[in-house]
């Protein structure tokens, strides 16, 4: 069975049935690299899906920079996609051909610039043909429309923010060229320049990402991360050739609910066409091995003393179900804080005996409950009446599949108004630097205030401490 899908990727069969649907548009954003042999506008001319506008990423640019396809001004891009007659309150599909190569860099453009839905065709135009679904070879009119830029500039870097961020050392890059490329062994396509990556890059090939035409999933993409060596936890810089296929990176990112990202738009043509920048060669950097034993963390206490007054609608196209857990079984909760707190550093509950935790949970003030989507676990909340008139969250997160799927706020919610049914005065939480790093943001953009902050030493169970707390609930394993 296949795993977790991203968000923003939509089946064939999905976009066919949505073709001539009011406020549903189609972009053919195929571009190409010469050693590919193919033409983006030779085969939009050839036959496209009915009703798509071909999105020219050599003339919707800035073409003053002296890079290809730089990132044009809002002002630009919106008079020019207006023109293929898309606003930013639309539905917008985007593909090319092979499937993940050149539309994530539209997608992504499109989304920079305000708008908001926005998806990618799983399978690409090749998978479309070879389904024998509908093509044209009629160049649509649309009627003009209005596109009005919402420009998010914290997701583009700039050459002078990408020297700063080189010379620091502090953030993490994601290069998504191949690996030859990369190490340097292999020469750039473009005549003259340099070969090799920007100090202390991390190399996530592009292609890596995708399989067949279709985006790998949720476990996958979040394994090729962690075995590059980049933290999700952390802000990246993506980059490549020329700016497209970074969006590739980012793609995967935003599917995985890291959102603290941004694009190197003149990438390695920029980087690798200048002669004082500096340029490494050979492997990514070896990572510094995570040192073992207790480790300090800052502790951080809130209060909220009133409801949450914001609502959000339940995300769509996934079912949803929280229910309470009475009398939870002990492995079932033992298994809701690996999945949910392990890479938080969750393990006092874990270390606790059948009769400790018992004793905890079981408690008549204490209340648990599941979070489930589209049928299976996927996090849950955890409470604790301290008296007559506070109540403590004690527990609250999702499963690493349920990560990207726009739940995290919606949840919490949920959560916060849970626990003000019994009107208390005061509802706790308590957060640490270990934890998520967006963690205590969220707490305090719905209400909650700190109030206590102090420094705890944390004990991490080792990996042999994890696999016998794992054996005692699984009979035979």
């Amino acid at each position: 069975m296949s795993g977790e899908k991203s968000r923003f990727v939509v089946s064939a069969d999905w976009v066919e049935k949505q073709l001539g649907a009011p406020e549903f548009r189609i972009v053919d954003a195929s571009w190409y690299l010469p050693a590919q042999h193919r033409n983006g506008a030779l085969d939009y001319a050839a036959g496209h899906i009915p009703g798509a506008v071909f999105f020219d990423q050599d003339v919707i640019a800035d073409t003053t920079t002296g890079l290809p396809h730089s990132l044009p001004s809002p002002d630009f891009f919106a008079a020019e996609i207006g023109k293929l007659g898309i606003s930013a309150t639309d539905t917008i599909v985007v593909y090319d051909g092979p499937g993940f190569f050149s539309a994530p860099r539209v997608w992504w453009m499109l989304r920079v610039m305000g708008a908001r839905n926005v998806y990618l065709l799983d399978g690409g135009l090749d998978g479309w043909k070879a389904e024998g679904r509908p093509l044209e070879t009629d160049l649509p009119e649309p009627a003009p429309a209005v596109f009005t830029p919402r420009f998010d500039r914290r997701r583009v870097t700039s050459f002078g923010e990408m020297t700063q961020i080189v010379d620091a050392g502090d953030q993490q890059i994601a290069d998504a060229r191949p690996e030859g490329r990369f190490t340097g062994e292999v020469p750039e396509p473009r005549e003259g320049m340099r070969s090799g990556h920007m100090p202390g890059a991390r190399s996530v090939p592009a292609v890596s990402l995708s399989e067949d035409g279709h985006l790998k999933d949720l476990a996958e993409l979040r394994s090729i991360f962690t075995k590059a060596g980049i933290d999700l936890t952390k802000p990246v810089v993506t980059s490549c050739g020329s700016g497209v296929t970074a969006a590739v990176i980012t793609l995967a990112l935003e599917s995985l609910g890291h959102t603290d990202n941004s694009l190197y738009d003149g990438s390695w043509s920029e980087w690798g066409g200048k002669k004082e920048t500096p340029v490494a060669t050979g492997p990514a950097e070896t990572l510094a091995q995570t040192a073992s034993g207790p480790l300090t963390a800052k502790v951080t206490r809130l209060e909220m003393t009133a409801p949450p007054k914001a609502s959000l609608p339940v995300p769509v196209n996934i079912q949803t179900a929280i229910m309470r857990a009475v009398d939870i079984p002990l492995p079932f909760y033992r298994y809701l804080q690996r999945q949910v707190g392990a890479r938080w550093h969750w393990f006092e509950r874990l270390r606790m005996t059948d009769d400790e935790l018992k004793a905890v949970i079981h408690d008549p003030k204490v209340s648990i409950s599941v979070l489930y989507v589209n049928g299976a676990p996927a996090g849950f909340y955890e409470f604790a009446k301290q008296d007559d008139e506070s109540v403590e969250l004690s527990y609250f997160g999702l499963m690493e599949h349920a990560l990207g799927l726009g739940l995290g706020k919606w949840f919490l919610l949920q959560a916060l108004y849970a626990a003000w049914q019994d009107n208390p005065t005061k509802l706790t939480v308590t957060t640490n630097s270990l934890d998520h790093p967006r963690a205590l943001q969220l707490y305090q953009r719905y209400g909650f205030s700190p109030v206590e902050t102090y420094d705890a030493i944390i004990d991490p169970m080792t990996d042999a401490e994890l696999l016998t707390a794992i054996r005692r609930d699984t009979p035979g394993l």
